[in-house]
């Protein structure tokens, strides 16, 4: 089969006409990315989950749990890699899937104890997973059964170790039931869950034997990469996130202290994983012939030895999330040793998995990952004797003494490997790593915009929720027109976007605290004017920096230097004027920020469209798209906020279900406008037309897009109450919202087909139709409202289906 990325070879199964097209591609499809984004809540419920759980026992049913859900992962990710998961109706099934996922992921803190006030929840967790492992098997299955080049007998024998485990899984919830009391029910249960995820893991060895072969490295390695990034986002989300979605918590210096001496851990290993071993990993696969060796290296090297850095992330998370969270205000706190080791152990699994992922791949062992495998083994006796803070501090600082000693010390050993990956890692991709590992940290901003809007919901606090949103869009446009110009992904690059990952976190712990500071705590709108200063201005100057020898686009970033002093200036004068005076002059505060962001944002257009050069078109929209989809990431994390409290109840898994049916409308939506606008691109001839284009329909119309879902973010955070909760005021403004957000979306939607010159047709009028209704349901149970809305919009998208351009359409590069 061939491994190249142009050709598909359509083979009868699932889709329009009964069709599937098999994966000869290169790069992750935008389902599988959507799919990624749900595994996302479901890391961050495994160390709540933890959390809950006393000492060692926690860590366990944690481990259990993880295992679980990456053989779930596992398992769509060899599905993604011998199909092509964007064609015909398999969306459909990859966005059911999503929904089961997310219903798993809600019932991940009943995973093991049962609330009698609801379903039982360890049964629901284990038919969530089981349900998840079937879909995998089924799309497979059927790609199989059509295709008479293929043997089905691999796919059928696939299914004989998931029996044996969901037997196993369904006795795990029921037995202790019927056991009586003090015959060790809960120690019957945890074993027969480790037999099961045994029995389970077994059938991986049918996967890549026989005919049942690895179709794309590429596609193999990306996909791998990209849910490295999944974790290292839930890491990011837990280091902010560490005293709570809500910021009702006072924000003091050690709470920023502690915030970036995470971060420094986590930028350690994803430097320690990006910098040589994924692209050497990669590199190495594609080196062996197709065939069953490959497809055993890639099983051993990715499957098996990528679980524990996931594994080591998520303790890594939860060993961060104690550190910050578990200790008092202003308060000095000695961790416990299974807190400690938590941290310190999960560090020392990733590196492990490190080695030995590139020992299994390249036959390297490297002297970073063994080094720091050292540095954390003797470094966590003193620890012991340390406050949280302090042995965080001696962490953090020797990894970033083993990063300097690369750069310095091992500097002729790392650039020769550099040299010896760098055709694999100079490849064209729609987002870099560090370009997705800033986008991570908008995950976490987004969240916490929606729990600005959600700390006293009213009007007001949405209007002010956008403001900041507005900063964080503009701040991200910015730094995507940086790394899209340059083409270099030197050090120097990767240091300003992890100062920039590190501001944006600054921004977003103090977001909710931006217009309504906690007493006792710093300032919350001088810590959002202030990290939204200096991330601009590391921008403007880096951008001046690596482009001094270009005299036009160094005249470009002195022209954009303008309106961004002017809105900086405004900025600060809004944050002490409400750091001093209060709420005394409200209204001068109110009208400085309108008037920042009005010269701010809008100063994008003081630089002339032909100045908005693009390198790479594919990349440039690849890169909104991706944004997109994180917006979409946030919606189903705040769903999953709104209804994670246990008890798990039937009313909280149907309101999951439809407000995930919602979302993933909402993303059927805008698929086919980035293509049509692709199509605009190549009709323009000059660079002025085409930078026009690029500012226009993305730099600002996509804000619009990301405004309507965060809108909607909010919406399903505040109206899903719990059953028996009487509505109040904060759900018929949430409501109220959730109609706005669908509105404001698709009129955005519509605008960017207007701006492309294309036929608006019966897509453009069904989605207007919807638009229209949709305040309408404001006076519908909340319920209904989804429903009817989740509905409108289906029907609106097979209405449009046939004006909807194919996603495999070509665009053309122009510099």
């Amino acid at each position: 089969m061939d491994e190249g990325g142009g050709e598909v070879d359509s083979q009868r199964a699932f889709g329009a006409g009964g069709r599937v097209e098999v994966a000869t591609h290169g790069g992750v499809t935008r389902s599988e990315l959507f799919l990624d984004l749900v595994y996302v809540y479901a890391f961050i419920n495994v160390t709540h989950l933890m959390a809950e759980r006393p000492g060692l026992d926690g860590l366990l049913h944690g481990g259990l749990v993880v295992l679980l859900i990456w053989r779930s992962w596992a398992g769509y990710c060899w599905v993604g890699n011998l199909v092509r998961l964007d064609r015909g109706a398999l969306p459909v099934v990859v966005f059911a899937v999503a929904i089961a996922i997310l219903l798993v992921a809600v019932a991940i803190p009943e995973a093991f104890v049962d609330d009698s006030s609801g379903l039982l929840g360890p049964l629901v967790f284990v038919v969530g997973f089981l349900t998840t492992r079937v879909g995998s098997l089924l799309v497979v299955s059927r790609a199989r059964r059509t295709d008479p080049r293929w043997s089905s007998y691999p796919a059928r024998r696939a299914w004989l170790p998931l029996v044996g485990s969901a037997l196993l899984l369904l006795g795990a919830v029921l037995l202790p039931h019927h056991l009586p009391p003090g015959w060790g029910g809960e120690n019957l249960q945890l074993a027969l869950f480790a037999v099961a995820i045994v029995v389970d893991y077994l059938g991986l060895r049918v996967i890549g034997t026989g005919t049942w072969h690895l179709t794309s490295v590429r596609h193999w390695a990306e996909r791998h990469n990209l849910i490295m990034l999944v974790a290292l986002g839930e890491t990011i989300i837990s280091i902010g996130t560490s005293r709570g979605f809500g910021g009702v918590v006072p924000i003091t210096w050690s709470t920023l202290a502690g915030a970036a001496l995470g971060l420094l851990v986590v930028a350690f290993l994803w430097w320690a994983y990006f910098d040589i071993a994924s692209p050497a990993g990669e590199q190495a696969l594609e080196s062996i012939p197709p065939g069953y060796l490959r497809s055993r290296r890639a099983r051993a090297a990715y499957t098996m030895l990528h679980l524990p850095m996931i594994g080591g992330l998520i303790l890594v998370a939860f060993g961060l999330k104690k550190a910050l969270g578990g200790t008092p205000v202003g308060e000095a706190e000695h961790w416990s040793g299974p807190d400690l080791a938590a941290l310190y152990g999960g560090v020392f699994l990733y590196l492990l998995g490190l080695v030995a992922f590139e020992w299994r791949t390249a036959r390297r062992i490297g002297r970073g990952p063994v080094l720091g495998l050292v540095m954390v083994a003797l470094l966590i006796v003193p620890a012991r004797g340390l406050t949280a803070l302090e042995s965080l501090v001696l962490l953090a600082g020797a990894l970033v003494a083993l990063v300097l000693a690369h750069v310095t010390v091992f500097r002729r050993r790392h650039r020769q490997l550099h040299r010896d990956i760098e055709l694999t890692a100079g490849r064209e991709v729609d987002a870099t790593p560090e370009e997705l590992f800033l986008d991570l940290v908008f995950v976490y901003a987004f969240i916490q915009v929606s729990a600005l809007m959600a700390r006293n919901p009213s009007a007001l606090l949405v209007l002010q929720g956008l403001a900041v949103l507005a900063l964080l869009w503009w701040s991200w446009v910015n730094y995507t027109w940086f790394t899209t110009t340059v083409r270099s992904a030197g050090n120097a690059v990767r240091l300003v976007v992890l100062a920039a990952v590190g501001l944006t976190l600054m921004l977003g712990i103090a977001a909710p605290q931006t217009f309504e500071p906690v007493p006792g705590g710093l300032p919350g709108a001088l810590i959002v004017v202030t990290a939204y200063a200096a991330v601009r201005i590391l921008h403007l100057v880096a951008f001046w920096w690596v482009l001094r020898q270009d005299v036009v686009l160094r005249a470009i970033v002195v022209r954009a230097a303008v309106p961004t002093g002017v809105g900086i200036a405004l900025l600060l004068c809004a944050g002490l004027t409400a750091a001093i005076a209060g709420d005394s002059l409200a209204m001068f505060v109110a009208v400085c920020w309108a008037l920042a962001i009005a010269v701010d944002v809008g100063g994008g257009y003081l630089i002339r469209a032909r100045n908005w050069r693009l390198r790479s078109v594919s990349r440039w929209m690849g890169r909104y798209n991706l944004i997109i989809l994180i917006a979409l990431g946030q919606a189903v994390i705040s769903t999953g906020i709104a209804a994670g409290d246990p008890p798990v109840s039937m009313y909280t898994f149907v309101a999951v279900a439809l407000s995930a049916a919602l979302i993933s409308t909402l993303w059927w939506t805008y698929v086919g406008s980035d293509v049509v606008v692709g199509q605009r691109f190549t009709e323009l001839h000059t660079s002025g037309e085409r930078g026009a284009l690029a500012r226009d329909a993305y730099a600002y119309l996509h804000l619009f897009l990301v405004i309507g879902l965060v809108l909607v973010a909010f919406g399903l955070r505040t109206t899903l109450p719990k059953p028996g909760h009487e509505p109040h005021v904060a759900v018929t403004v949430g409501q109220v919202t959730l109609a706005c957000g669908v509105v404001v979306y698709l009129l955005a939607d519509h605008l960017i087909w207007r701006r492309a010159h294309r036929p608006i047709g019966g897509r453009g009028a069904a989605n207007l139709v919807v638009a229209a209704l949709a305040p309408v349901t404001i006076l519908l149970p909340i319920m209904w409202a989804l429903a009817v809305l989740t509905v409108a919009l289906f029907v609106a998208h097979l209405i449009g289906r046939g004006s909807v351009p194919s996603p495999g359409v070509a665009f053309g590069d122009r510099a």
